[in-house]
């Protein structure tokens, strides 16, 4: 006896990417600027400050710098409610990639050298 009776799963479908569906069940308001009270733009000041110094190290390849500037931003996200602090997350997270690879790159030129 076959099984017919459900349609096959077909896995290469072209449909969208997991990024793509993870966004959309969050909501299209990730996808628009946020707006946010007074209060918590007044909340949200000492990350701003940090944020900004964070990319300011990383541009000038500033690798220790920058560790210290993330981790001060990763303080002030988590005294943040995650809701408020869902965009500053993701670039922390890419700052970290950036910092990794900035410093292994800096690593492996300086090996060759005497």
């Amino acid at each position: 006896m076959t099984h017919r009776a459900r349609p096959r799963v077909h896995f290469v479908t072209g449909g969208p990417t997991w990024d793509e569906r993870h966004s959309q069940s969050r909501g299209q308001a990730r996808n628009s600027p946020r707006h946010f009270t007074k209060k918590q733009k007044a909340a949200r000041k000492p990350l701003n400050k940090a944020m900004n110094q964070l990319g300011e190290a990383v541009s000038r390849r500033d690798w220790r710098a920058a560790r210290i500037a993330r981790s001060a931003a990763w303080d002030e996200v988590n005294a943040l409610n995650p809701d408020l602090t869902w965009e500053e997350r993701q670039k922390l997270w890419q700052y970290k990639q950036r910092i990794l690879a900035g410093e292994t790159k800096g690593r492996s030129r300086g090996a060759g050298r005497p």
